[in-house]
């Protein structure tokens, strides 16, 4: 049986429609998150999108219907990637997707009646490809990386960012009349495409918004600290932001330190493993009992960590930073012959930076690289501009073999 491209723009549109009022309807008796309001959105920008495409197959002079849809196409793979990164508790960036939107939609204006079927395409088929490559990386960072449930999600996000950066790479290459584009990756394989992927979606992202309104979700009953007592990373950015807020309020000074193991990916090469475990134990067990009790201190990834400090005076925080550093040369390695463990500490304070959780953040994670650049087993404070520099830097060395 074939199927002409109206009939196929008809069962699309049904399939999103379907899919579409669903989601946005539960999104609405259930007052849901930022996160699912911001996949009703790409749902509703899909039911634009199918309302267009099939007006364009039933009247083909209605032109303006191609910039709707093709604009609409591309807010819909936006709002999808702003939704995941609302989930991973980042900015949505959702002004980024509305004006990519209407620039796409603005390439078809220009071309006018004489675009024809394909008229703006390129810009199209490459905004909804990087839109949903976006997407499928977030969906393997942060919450959503630990999340199983996410991988339906990913696998779509990850097959649409294929079909249509494909799809853009011929159309560049060997135009629409050519049969790679117009048989293989034309109108019908795309709708097909579309009906299987929208169910997917639908679906996962139900489960996950489901699942983020739980009260396991949300916190009841879980493990806030890992095994070694250090928060996780989204805790931590958590916990901070509670604290800067509350300090900001009566401008009580906080520190932030950005901790690092130096060679602790060739430790673990020379190592092994369970070597690098014991290290990065015993470098924890350190840091907690050299820190004030009130600090709070979570991951930051392999072998790094960041302390927050309340009530630190200016300067304070490379005092601190110098004395942790001296402690963990005097870390006895013994079960481990050979490690002499060493760390570079980067170190920023609100009265520099001020009370933003990323600001603040950035300027300890940069000091913390330019103590590494600095040849590690340092500490460098971060200057007001959040960068550090040569001379504005205050810097503890003492470096010494590590490995």
């Amino acid at each position: 049986m074939t199927l002409d491209q109206q009939t196929l723009s008809i069962i699309t549109g049904l399939v999103v429609l379907t899919a579409g009022t669903i989601f946005v309807l539960e999104t609405l008796v259930n007052r849901d998150s930022t996160t699912s309001r911001l996949w009703s959105l790409a749902y509703l920008a899909g039911i634009l999108t199918a309302v267009s495409y099939a007006l364009w197959a039933t009247m083909p002079d209605a032109w303006w219907t191609v910039a709707v849809g093709n604009g609409a196409f591309v807010i819909s793979a936006g709002a999808i990637w702003s939704g995941c990164r609302s989930f991973n508790n980042r900015r949505s960036m959702l002004w980024v997707v509305i004006l990519v939107g209407v620039l796409v939609s603005g390439t078809v204006v220009v071309e006018g009646t004489g675009g024809g079927d394909w008229a703006g395409a390129p810009a199209w088929l490459l905004g909804v490809g990087v839109f949903s490559a976006l997407g499928a990386i977030e969906t393997f960072s942060r919450s959503m990386g630990s999340d199983a449930n996410a991988r339906g999600l990913s696998i779509v996000l990850i097959i649409e960012s294929a079909l249509f950066l494909t799809r853009f790479v011929v159309l560049a290459v060997w135009g629409s009349e050519h049969i790679a584009f117009d048989t293989y990756l034309g109108t019908a394989t795309t709708s097909i495409a579309t009906i299987v992927l929208m169910i997917v979606a639908a679906v996962t992202m139900s489960v996950m918004r489901a699942d983020a309104a739980s009260p396991v979700r949300a916190g009841a009953g879980t493990r806030l600290f890992s095994r070694r007592g250090l928060l996780g990373h989204d805790s931590f950015d958590q916990v901070l932001t509670d604290r800067l807020a509350r300090s900001a309020e009566h401008e009580d000074p906080v520190a932030l330190l950005h901790v690092l193991i130096d060679d602790v990916d060739e430790i673990a090469v020379a190592f092994g493993r369970s070597a690098a475990d014991h290290v990065l134990g015993e470098f924890v067990a350190t840091v907690r009992s050299e820190v004030p009790t009130t600090a709070i201190i979570g991951e930051a990834g392999a072998g790094r960590m960041e302390i927050a400090v309340s009530g630190m005076p200016p300067g304070e925080d490379v005092a601190l930073a110098t004395a942790l550093r001296r402690a963990v040369l005097t870390i006895d390695m013994a079960d481990v012959p050979g490690i002499r463990l060493t760390t570079s500490i980067g170190t920023a304070a609100t009265h520099r930076s001020g009370y933003s959780t990323s600001a603040l953040t950035r300027a300890a994670r940069v000091a913390c690289e330019e103590a590494v650049t600095q040849g590690g087993n340092r500490v460098v404070s971060a200057a007001i501009s959040g960068d550090v520099t040569g001379a504005g830097a205050l810097a503890a060395s003492g470096t010494g073999p590590r490995v």
